[in-house]
């Protein structure tokens, strides 16, 4: 006889807290300055909604703009699902990455939406389905979408 599975039980949060004076003093570090990252100091905002319509990179083909669907958020990330893609390739983004535009953003800027890399119909269905999947769909403002931190001039941590 196999073993049954044994059902989940509730979740269960720890209380473990980390203090970064304690661990800087016991290993005589000293911690890297703010500027030595490209994130805010505090996580930005996320105004995004499960269903919101927006233009992403395709990361598994950066030349492609495409369109995307919020299908998760968590905390300053959002999970996103290219139209015409499947949930085997959703990837994460954090609401200030210039990765994601709001719908428009590519024609204003001289570019052409494209299906993603895999697109499950035929070539020659794209002008039509890419037609279907935004009418009606909400599309997220352009408001919402954050700046992305500026990009330090140059990695400058240092061993130890």
């Amino acid at each position: 006889p196999c073993p049954s599975t044994p059902t989940p039980g509730p979740l269960v949060q720890s209380t473990f807290s980390f203090d970064w004076e304690s661990y800087l003093k016991e290993t005589t570090s000293i911690a890297a300055p703010p500027d030595f990252f490209k994130q805010h100091l505090m996580p930005p905002n996320n105004e995004f909604k499960i269903g919101m319509k927006l233009e992403a990179l395709d990361p598994r083909n950066l030349t492609s703009t495409c369109i995307g669907t919020v299908v998760g958020v968590l905390g300053p990330r959002l999970r996103l699902r290219l139209d015409g893609s499947d949930n085997k390739n959703d990837f994460w983004r954090l609401v200030d990455s210039n990765e994601i535009h709001p719908i428009g953003h590519c024609e204003k800027n001289g570019g052409m939406l494209q299906p993603p890399l895999g697109f499950r119909m035929n070539a020659s269905s794209w002008p039509m389905f890419l037609l279907k999947t935004l009418n009606g769909a909400e599309m997220a403002p352009a408001k919402i979408f954050k700046k992305e931190p500026p990009t330090p001039r140059s990695n400058m941590f240092q061993v130890g």
